[in-house]
């Protein structure tokens, strides 16, 4: 039937105007439960529940068996609602099979839903393109998507209005950039600052003092460091990182991802773009801050140092993987020549 986005799938909710199959899949979790929650809501008649709601955790389910509850009749309802969590299903050519021929006559009183949340689809494999043809024939496929920073930061900001608080817009986009982009710890984090702010202002010095840093603002505070030469600053978050018990190979490459995006400003500036244009290029919606940051830390480096701080992080990646060195050792290593090359300090 179709493709739906976000706003396609509220309307269907609203209108209770419901497809007999959904394929849900896409990288904001939280939105993903969401609407599932709601889905349920509206289809599911709590007085028969134990009749027309069947979950499946796809590890610990076969497809017959599930493929089995899809087909019953609802009990005192319109639907029979069908659940299915994270089954692989595109690993089996057999089991693709036998969901595409399920798929050309599910019944009209079934909703049937796959989703794909802690499982990650290939989507660009021959089995994935399969199931979502199926499911387009019979019903629709929703790729849920993060909202754009801007739409994150309004929902914040309605939030906190919603718990007695009031949030300005710039601050909610600098809790944002604090705290990272995933909808449902930054709501987590909302309940938090609203709690303490008492029907007050959210301000950033609360915002400060209150919310939870993720690894990538850390990192942040490291790069810009590190671009300002302060090697004790920028070595002491990488202690305060290993004390977190933060895997170092995750440190690296939240780190790598930094250097990536400022070497992307640095080329879009230098070809007359701004950091917008990459933004849109390399999909940074809901991350449109880190493009922010790495605009105003690149601006002291040139191409060529970026270059070499990536063959250097590129060589230390290395090193961690395979090699028996300690690892906060290589990061440390590794936070003094990216100084050097910002200070453009030769060194063997």
């Amino acid at each position: 039937m179709a493709r739906l986005n976000e706003q396609q799938l509220r309307l269907q909710i609203k209108e209770e105007s419901f497809n007999n199959a959904y394929l849900i899949y896409g990288e904001e979790s939280y939105l993903k439960e969401h609407y599932i929650s709601l889905l349920k809501k509206k289809i599911v008649d709590p007085a028969f529940e134990a009749f027309n709601l069947h979950i499946f955790e796809g590890k610990d389910s076969s497809l017959d068996d599930i493929l089995k509850d899809a087909q019953m009749l609802p009990m005192m309802s319109e639907y029979n609602f069908v659940l299915v969590r994270d089954y692989p299903v595109e690993k089996s050519k057999g089991d693709i099979k036998l969901l595409c021929e399920f798929l050309q006559d599910v019944p009209e009183s079934t909703v049937f839903i796959l989703l794909y949340d802690a499982l990650i689809p290939d989507v660009k494999g021959a089995g994935f393109k399969k199931i979502t043809d199926a499911f387009d024939k019979a019903g629709a496929v929703v790729d849920m998507q993060k909202r754009s920073e801007s739409d994150v930061a309004k929902l914040l900001v309605s939030g906190a209005k919603k718990r007695g608080s009031v949030l300005d817009i710039n601050n909610a986009r600098y809790l944002i950039s604090l705290s990272g982009n995933d909808m449902k710890n930054l709501l987590n984090e909302l309940d938090k600052l609203s709690y303490f702010a008492q029907g007050q202002e959210i301000t950033k010095e609360i915002i400060d003092n209150m919310a939870t840093k993720c690894l990538q603002a850390r990192v942040y505070d490291l790069s810009k460091a590190v671009v300002s030469g302060n090697t004790d600053a920028a070595c002491g978050i990488i202690d305060t990182l290993i004390r977190m018990k933060e895997d170092p190979i995750l440190i690296l490459a939240v780190i790598g991802g930094v250097y990536v995006d400022m070497y992307r400003v640095k080329c879009a500036k230098a070809a007359g773009y701004t950091y917008d244009d990459v933004a849109k290029h390399y999909n940074y919606r809901g991350r449109e801050f880190a493009l922010r940051n790495a605009s105003r830390d690149c601006a002291k480096l040139t191409e060529n140092q970026l270059r070499k701080s990536l063959d250097e992080i590129i060589d230390t990646d290395v090193k961690l993987k395979s090699t028996a060195i300690d690892k906060k050792l290589l990061l440390e290593e590794l936070i003094v020549k990216l100084v050097l090359i910002a200070k453009e300090v030769h060194y063997a």
